[in-house]
């Protein structure tokens, strides 16, 4: 059911795929420049001069078109909690998702952009310049890959596909329970892949090259496009209790196509011994 204004989505939207090509070519030529690279609290959670450089261009972009939107951005603070939760259309964006791919020269990066309205994610756009590839989905109405409709595959049983994971920047701390969690993909699943940007994990199962995907400690930007993009393309999305899925909390993720949804959370109930008590 339709309860969001959807020509403002599609205006919006539509505004950020306009500025993507300008903005990628850009990411593109900073990536095998002098890049600045800079570490946040681990020496493994690295940001760069380019991540700076994508948020700025896109938060110029809505204040300029959007000035009363709310915008949360990994990079930076974009005005108080308060003001963010005040606006009925919030965008969350992850400028770089996949910065460590990024700054190691690795294809496997992109730009997420998540569009919220009262909270509910109602449109999302995931652009992975190195790959030439840019999802995009609306609420109610599917998700396309390059303009073309895409859905999730048909297959039964985890050992007919393959399995996304990712771990967290806190992994060596959590190693018992992460690995746990990889045995049973490795002994179930037809193989497990660690592709280091959740926004592309989720755009894969949404375009059947993952049958699943699921991991720990995602933020709202790593999740809010990509997971609105496989759930129009018939995925399906619940924390790791099997319970409605939270961008804003932190009880990890499971994505499937459904069918093997049962067994995917089965085999990566280990890592419930991990999680933070729910709040």
């Amino acid at each position: 059911m339709q309860d969001f204004p959807l020509a403002a989505v599609v205006e919006r939207l539509d505004v950020i795929e306009a500025l993507l090509p300008g903005l990628e070519r850009r990411l593109l030529h900073m990536q095998h420049s002098d890049l600045q690279i800079e570490s946040k609290t681990r020496a493994v959670d690295l940001v760069t001069s380019a991540d700076y450089a994508s948020e700025q261009r896109l938060v110029e972009c809505i204040r300029g078109a959007f000035p009363a939107d709310g915008i949360v951005a990994e990079e930076g603070s974009q005005g108080s909690e308060a003001a963010r939760r005040r606006a009925r259309f919030r965008w969350v964006i992850d400028p770089i998702d996949g910065t460590v791919n990024y700054a190691n020269r690795m294809p496997g990066w992109a730009i997420s952009i998540g569009l919220l309205w009262d909270g509910v994610v109602v449109g999302g756009i995931v652009a992975a310049p190195a790959l030439g590839e840019r999802f995009r989905a609306i609420r109610g109405a599917g998700a396309t890959l390059n303009s073309r409709p895409i859905r999730v595959n048909t297959k039964c049983q985890l050992g007919e596909g393959l399995v996304a994971t990712g771990f967290p920047y806190n992994r060596a701390s959590l190693a018992g329970p992460l690995s746990a969690a990889l045995q049973n993909m490795l002994r179930e699943s037809g193989g497990v892949r660690r592709l280091g940007a959740a926004a592309l994990d989720f755009c894969y199962v949404a375009d059947g090259r993952f049958v699943g995907y699921y991991e720990m400690g995602l933020k709202p930007w790593d999740a809010a496009a990509g997971s609105l993009i496989a759930l129009e393309a018939g995925a399906q999305l619940s924390d790791l209790h099997g319970q409605r899925y939270d961008l804003f909390a932190q009880q990890g993720v499971v994505v499937s196509n459904a069918r093997v949804h049962r067994a995917l959370l089965h085999a990566a109930a280990p890592l419930l011994d991990a999680l933070e008590p729910p709040r």
